[in-house]
Parts: structure tokens; C-alpha cells; sequence
């Protein structure tokens, strides 16, 4: 009996700490099959990531008392067609941990800019890799090779950095990132990263501006900056039967201490959910006076399998001048499952 007792006690406790300490695994995987066409040449492709990048982590959170929560997430991105890595992080999509309370969430790691979490809710293509306003991945040099979609660019995650996101206060949130430089040498500068915004979401209504700056390294001595900065206002409508949306966004770069002209970029795009199925466009352009003029077309279909499962069409077509004056393509057929 008094063995009896004292499992019950402890299954008890257990049964307590687990309620207050929660672990969870998560995933998503992502492929598609088609056809990348950059200037004259194509290439059939499978691809991993059409709709969101690939990757599996795990979420804890742990009560404190009092409303105040221990949180953290680790997330591993993977290549699904070959099995490989991001980037040779073992996390390199997110790695963070903190805290989280009625005020909202204080966290410290590798994580999102607070320019990509808000690009991504206010861009009607969510970042997908059909997404006409792309620019995903840029340096003050340059957007990277491979980059699909009009706009210059910009860098999603920020290493070394502290994070602040608020509640959400009647459809108001606001948020900071802010990245520690700690890669200062004798010979060269510490790089810099904030990125700041608010949004406010409510009902039919979305609207934000967000603001990042990223300061690269550079050789000393001297104070010659390399510099990229972004600032986006956008928002959208829900009617119902389509949701439309529109943005501007500025970007400017500073090389060797030399300012680039303004890049003026827009995009105007429209969602509409016809049941399990939904169908997106958008069109981006990214124009600098007098020197280039940049634009892209996404399309979409995306047809929910299940609450977990979506297959998925996706096409897009755009013509950086600044680069080349040849139309490229991208188009593929794909399917996303969550886990």
C-alpha cells in the first residue's frame, strides 16, 4: 500500500512538471519539380522550398510563475533534394532563447529580422520562391546570384542578436532586432545589424513600416562604411472573396563610403480563396532613376490536401536590367507537409 502511495506521489509531481515544461518537435518539408530558366539557359530542377524553406526544430517553453515563461527554439534547414545542410549551420535557421510574458517576448540567439517577420505577413506571396518582390539574400555589393523577384535585397537573419517583440495590443504589434558585431579584428570593423518596425492588423485591415540597416564589415583603418538599408510600408484589404495589397519600399547601399542612388520598389498584389484552393499574383518593380529598371510577375495556385498538405503550381517571370536585359523564368510543381 505505501508503495502504492508513494508512485502515485510521483507520477503526481511528474505529471505536474510536465505541465508546466512543454517540448515540441516540428517540420516542414518542401519540394517542387520544373524548370529555372537564367538568360539562355534552363535547367530542370527539383528544388527544395518552393512555398517555405525545409527544416525540423523543437519549441520549449517552461512556466516561471507569475505570467513569465522560459522560452526557446533551435531549427535546423535542410536541402531536401540532396540531404545537405544551411549553409553549414547545424542551426542556421534559428537558434534563441528568452523570455515571453504578458508584454511580450525578450529572446537573445540567431533569429529573423523583425524587416523579414513583417515583409513576410504584408507580401501577399510570403516570401515564397515565386514571390515577385524576392530579394531575400543581399549584401551592400549586391543581391546574391540566384536571387528571383525584383527588389534589391536584404539579409532575413541576424546573428548575435537581441530581439524584442510586443503583444498584440488591439491588432498593434512592434518589434526590434539588434545585432551584436563581434567579428571586429585588428584590420577590420565590426558589422551592424538593426532592423525596427510596427504593424498594426486587425479584422480586414493590415498595414506596417519597417525599417532595417546592416552595416558590413570593412578594412581599417579608415571609415569608409558598407552599408544596406531597407525601409517598407504596406498593407492590404480582406474583402472576402479577394484579399489586395500593396507596398514601397526604398533601398539604399553605401560602398567603400559611397552612396548608391535610391532604389524605389513597389508591388501590388491579390489573394483570393476559392475554397481549399487559393490563387496569388503579384507584381514587383524595383527602379533606380536613370540607371536600371527591374521587374517581376508571381502567379500562384495552392490547393490544401489537408490541414497539413498543400500542393502547389508556381510561376514567375522577371527581367533584371540592371543585370541583364533577358527575361527569366521560374515555374514548378510542387507539394509542402507540415509536421
Amino acid at each position: 500500500m505505501k508503495k502504492s502511495l508513494v508512485a502515485l506521489a510521483a507520477l503526481s509531481v511528474i505529471g505536474a512538471a510536465s505541465a508546466q515544461s512543454t517540448v515540441t518537435l516540428y517540420g516542414l518539408v518542401d519540394a517542387y519539380v520544373g524548370s529555372d530558366r537564367v538568360g539562355r539557359v534552363s535547367n530542370t530542377v527539383l528544388n527544395s522550398g518552393g512555398q517555405n524553406g525545409s527544416r525540423w526544430g523543437l519549441r520549449v517553453s517552461e512556466d516561471l510563475g507569475g505570467g513569465l515563461n522560459a522560452i526557446a527554439q533551435i531549427e535546423s534547414g535542410f536541402d531536401i533534394s540532396n540531404g545537405a545542410g544551411q549553409q553549414g549551420a547545424l542551426f542556421g535557421r534559428q537558434a534563441f532563447v528568452g523570455v515571453k510574458s504578458g508584454w511580450g517576448q525578450l529572446t537573445v540567439g540567431r533569429q529573423y529580422g523583425v524587416y523579414d517577420d513583417m515583409k513576410g505577413a504584408l507580401s501577399l506571396q510570403a516570401n515564397s520562391s515565386f514571390d515577385a518582390t524576392g530579394g531575400r539574400g543581399a549584401t551592400a555589393a549586391g543581391t546574391v546570384a540566384g536571387n528571383v523577384g525584383a527588389w534589391t535585397g536584404y539579409s532575413p537573419r541576424i546573428n548575435n542578436a537581441i530581439k524584442f517583440q510586443s503583444a498584440n495590443y488591439s491588432g498593434f504589434t512592434a518589434g526590434v532586432t539588434y545585432g551584436l558585431g563581434e567579428d571586429k579584428t585588428a584590420t577590420r570593423s565590426a558589422s551592424s545589424s538593426l532592423s525596427i518596425g510596427a504593424m498594426y492588423a486587425n479584422g480586414p485591415i493590415t498595414v506596417g513600416l519597417v525599417h532595417q540597416n546592416e552595416g558590413f564589415t570593412r578594412t581599417l583603418p579608415g571609415n569608409r562604411k558598407n552599408e544596406l538599408e531597407n525601409t517598407l510600408f504596406a498593407g492590404a484589404y480582406d474583402f472576402g472573396v479577394v484579399k489586395l495589397g500593396g507596398g514601397y519600399n526604398e533601398a539604399r547601399a553605401r560602398v567603400a563610403g559611397v552612396t548608391s542612388p535610391k532604389a524605389k520598389e513597389w508591388f501590388l498584389g491579390a489573394s483570393v480563396p476559392l475554397g481549399a484552393l487559393t490563387l496569388r499574383a503579384q507584381y514587383a518593380q524595383s527602379k533606380v532613376s536613370g540607371l536600371s529598371k527591374d521587374s517581376s510577375i508571381g502567379l500562384e495556385a495552392l490547393y490544401d490536401l489537408s490541414k497539413r498538405t498543400t500542393a502547389y503550381v508556381g510561376f514567375n517571370s522577371y527581367e533584371l536590367k540592371s543585370v541583364n536585359t533577358d527575361t527569366n523564368r521560374r515555374f514548378g510543381v510542387g507539394i509542402r507537409h507540415r509536421f
